[in-house]
């Protein structure tokens, strides 16, 4: 799979960006890995080395700049003073960036996310988040008890909770490393039944739920729509399932557009994992193999698609329950 942004004929471009020995620049190459040109993104600057692909540049540029906010508000005032370098090119195109780069992000922010209701920014949620609620109140219930039974390695509630917490910090840690081309949100609330989303995904490979299950030197087996956990079935597969559709509905209506989900159960620490026959419907991976899996997966979504889902992804608004969800 590839990092790609972009449409047509010539192919599509690949957009990666280079830090080091102080320089910042915005790579656009060619299906083939032959070069488009480059952004300094420190100065504005540009460089154009196949000016036919002069409008491919802008296009993919564009888009990458909207899909980072943090980045595009301190480039763009430089865009205007700066020059672009290398071949003849157009340069009407050229001196349009800036105006291509706020009205995409103007169309994401007013897409039809963007509703009068009051919302709070899902990006601040830490992985783990609602465990670890959980797990406070439960210490909290019965401090003593706690502390015994931690001293003993005793399996109780608060024990169970605090291994869902870092089962969820695990994952964290492995999706943070996807690249530029991926969003991840943590710890969603969903309705007012205290339900929550381990982790959401969203990417070029597509739009993917992952609920983190953290069974530290455990037997796993599975096969079809049989998930066993040291010889005890569970609903994990049911319920990563039922995840899936129901998340998949609501960005679907949220966003006025098809969003399919698909659901993931991480498999956290265990001591031996078995996959006789991935199940139907919903894929199980191994936590160390979670990255890699999400990368190869084949490209469905443009980066202009994956800006729209995670600005609406992002907004608590998002998952109230409404009538019909």
């Amino acid at each position: 799979m590839s990092n790609a942004i972009g449409e047509e004929s010539p192919g599509r471009p690949s957009v990666n960006r280079w830090r080091r020995f102080g320089k910042d620049l915005l790579y656009v190459n060619e299906a083939d890995g032959h070069a488009i040109g480059w952004l300094d993104l420190k100065t504005g600057a540009r460089v154009i080395k196949v000016p036919t692909h002069a409008e491919l540049f802008q296009r993919a540029v564009t888009e990458w700049l909207s899909a980072h906010p943090e980045m595009s508000s301190a480039v763009m005032p430089r865009l205007d003073n700066s020059t672009g370098e290398g071949p003849p090119q157009n340069s009407r195109q050229l001196s349009s960036l800036r105006a291509d780069v706020e009205a995409h992000r103007s169309a994401v922010a007013n897409s039809p996310c963007d509703d009068s209701e009051p919302w709070f920014d899902l990006t601040k949620n830490l992985p783990g988040q609602s465990v670890r609620t959980q797990a406070i109140a439960r210490q909290r219930e019965q401090p003593v008890m706690t502390w015994v039974a931690r001293a003993l390695g005793v399996h109780t509630d608060e024990r169970a909770w605090r291994m869902g917490e870092k089962g969820e910090e695990f994952v964290a840690y492995e999706l943070a490393q996807l690249g530029d081309h991926w969003r991840v949100l943590h710890s969603i609330p969903i309705g007012d039944q205290g339900s929550d989303l381990d982790h959401l995904a969203i990417g070029p490979g597509g739009v993917f739920s992952l609920n983190t299950k953290h069974h530290f030197d455990a037997s796993i087996w599975v096969a079809g729509n049989v998930f066993m956990v040291n010889g005890q079935r569970t609903n994990y597969l049911r319920n990563s399932r039922h995840e899936a559709q129901r998340v998949g509905k609501i960005l679907s209506a949220a966003c006025k557009m098809p969003v399919r989900v698909r659901g993931v159960v991480v498999v956290v620490n265990a001591g031996s994992l078995t996959i006789k026959e991935q199940p139907e419907g919903v894929d199980v991976v191994y936590r160390l193999q979670l990255r890699r899996w999400l990368q190869e997966q084949d490209l469905v979504l443009e980066q202009a698609s994956v800006a729209r889902i995670f600005a609406i992804a992002r907004r608590s608004s998002t998952w109230v329950t409404r009538g019909g969800r």
